[in-house]
């Protein structure tokens, strides 16, 4: 497959890439679209008469040319449009204990992360920063059991810190569990809201034992996933 063949719709238009690529011709130009509707981070070029491909990238690290375009030669074959934008962390360890005190829930692990220029994980306050505006899907999960023999009621919420402000709770991003005796009290709580991010917010779990005994996180069980939706 070629630019040509992708720019005449059989697969999709590329986005924002006005260039030619041809042996002896020149192939019709691209439909100028913004490229950040597409998030292209990287793309193929490939002539199918030679069998032969170059990845062209955009590498914003070379600071000394302002970022600049990279063509690599390829001889894996076609490689994809990166088009997704995701991240995901969670907690390996678990033992954190949650309270009837308001307090953060653990997350130390970060296991997908596309694009580490949009999301960075800060393990050691459990959150993430989001460096990029737009909607975002995010979902949270919480794993939690119960320290005594006593029934308990907890809740979990999502909260967002807009750059320079000072953390409030997301609406409509709460839930809630119930945890019976030691031997019967694990219970996973877990919410999902698509919200509007603006460029340098940081988000974080937060949780609290509403009647009953201390929680105990459990290793495995809590993470939080994020998705740039447009």
């Amino acid at each position: 497959m070629s630019l040509h063949d992708i720019w005449r719709g059989d697969v999709m238009p590329l986005s924002g890439v006005a260039v030619s690529i041809g042996r002896n011709t020149f192939d019709p130009p691209a439909p100028v679209v913004p490229v950040v509707d597409i998030h292209a981070r990287q793309l193929d070029l490939h002539d199918s008469a030679l069998d032969a491909s170059g990845i062209l990238s955009y590498n914003a690290r070379q600071t000394t040319q302002g970022g600049r375009l990279e063509l690599i030669p390829s001889m894996s074959g076609a490689q994809p449009i990166v088009t997704a934008i995701l991240f995901e962390a969670y907690d390996t360890t678990g033992g954190n204990t949650i309270t009837t005190t308001i307090g953060t829930v653990a997350l130390d692990t970060e296991r997908t992360n596309t694009h580490p220029d949009i999301f960075v994980f800060d393990n050691t306050n459990d959150e993430v920063q989001i460096n990029q505006a737009g909607t975002y899907a995010i979902e949270y999960r919480v794993g939690l059991d119960v320290s005594s023999g006593t029934r308990t009621s907890s809740r979990a919420q999502l909260e967002r810190q807009a750059a320079g402000g000072a953390f409030a709770e997301v609406a409509g991003a709460r839930s809630f569990g119930y945890h019976r005796t030691t031997s019967q009290g694990e219970d996973t709580l877990m919410c999902k809201v698509i919200m509007d991010i603006d460029r340098g917010d940081t988000v974080r779990i937060r949780g609290i034992v509403l009647a009953g005994a201390n929680l105990t996180q459990l290793a495995d069980s809590t993470g939080i996933t994020i998705r740039k939706l447009s």
